[in-house]
């Protein structure tokens, strides 16, 4: 099998979690599988960077003398974000380094403002690329050249990878994982991480469930949750208000005024968020996707999904698969 070196870079005040994720996703694979891939952090020099909580990890080579170990060469570098990835101080000891070695090494990612330290190397002019959505406007001021995705999970441009705050880089890895190994053991991966559902770069940063929990008072907090879970039943207006233990009139007029929507399109938003999911991480055929989403037939399934997104489910998984 070929081996796979993956290389995550260490600087004063990175983000622990930026890091950590797709570590333990690329660890994880031999939890499932034959594993090609050999984790090596790297730093300016050798020895102990803490993140921005405090975290503490050890640099195995510094940039110059990852040339002189055995079989250096790197596959894919991870680059986490963190207070430090936008400070002239990292970026000096790194942009440099990153340009001259930016041939030898297959891809490279980001993770958060990891893609301040890219965008400073110039390797993202003239790429589409995200970041966290905090820092996407000073991405996009800062770099004109780059051609910033505000809203985007991630961004693979297939040697360079960026990808928005924190828990995408989960997303980003899998991907990542995904394009050497197959959809299946980047699926069993992500199960073996109890991610609940791989999450396909076209997702806004801000997904649509939380959007609506940011909405809901504690009247409201655990319904989307419970929604997620019973897709596939009835979610009428008589339904959900049983649920919070409301007349139905009381919880239609109380849901419209707090979340913005009636109770029907909100279920409906729900539905096929879930929909291009499956559409993106499974084979399924249509109607098997309509009926997991809940849908009752896969022509209103169709219909829904084309008002929604101005494409139909086949075009949309061709487009994004």
């Amino acid at each position: 099998m070929l081996r796979r070196k993956i290389g995550f870079l260490l600087f004063e005040e990175f983000n622990g979690q930026d890091l950590i994720g797709p570590l333990e996703a690329f660890h994880s694979v031999r939890d499932v599988t034959e594993s090609p891939y050999e984790c090596l952090f790297i730093g300016p020099a050798a020895g102990q960077y803490r993140s921005e909580s405090g975290l503490a990890m050890m640099a195995d080579v510094s940039l110059e003398e990852l040339a002189l170990v055995d079989g250096h060469q790197l596959d894919t570098l991870i680059i986490p974000g963190g207070a430090g990835s936008r400070t002239p101080r990292v970026q000096s000891a790194i942009c440099p380094w990153l340009r001259q070695a930016r041939p030898a090494i297959r891809r490279i990612a980001s993770v958060c403002t990891g893609a301040f330290i890219l965008a400073e190397s110039g390797l993202l002019d003239g790429l589409h690329a995200t970041t966290h959505w905090a820092f996407v406007d000073a991405l996009a001021k800062r770099y004109p050249n780059i051609q910033v995705q505000a809203n985007e999970l991630f961004v693979d441009n297939g040697h360079i990878a960026t990808s928005a705050g924190i828990t995408s880089g989960i997303d980003l890895s899998l991907k990542l994982i995904e394009n050497d190994l197959g959809t299946e053991i980047a699926s069993q991966v992500a199960r073996y991480l109890v991610v609940h559902f791989r999450r396909a770069g076209d997702q806004a940063q801000y997904s649509v469930p939380l959007q609506f929990q940011s909405k809901s008072d504690t009247r409201f907090s655990s319904l989307t949750g419970w929604v997620m879970q019973n897709l596939q039943s009835d979610l009428s207006v008589s339904t959900l208000a049983n649920y919070c233990g409301m007349s139905e009139r009381n919880f239609y007029r109380h849901f419209v005024a707090q979340v913005g929507e009636t109770p029907a399109r909100y279920v409906d938003s729900l539905r096929l968020d879930y929909a291009r999911q499956l559409l993106v991480e499974k084979g399924w055929p249509i109607d098997k996707v309509a009926q997991a989403c809940g849908y009752q037939s896969s022509d209103v399934f169709r219909r829904a999904f084309l008002r929604k997104f101005l494409l139909a489910p086949n075009a949309y998984r061709e487009r994004f698969s």
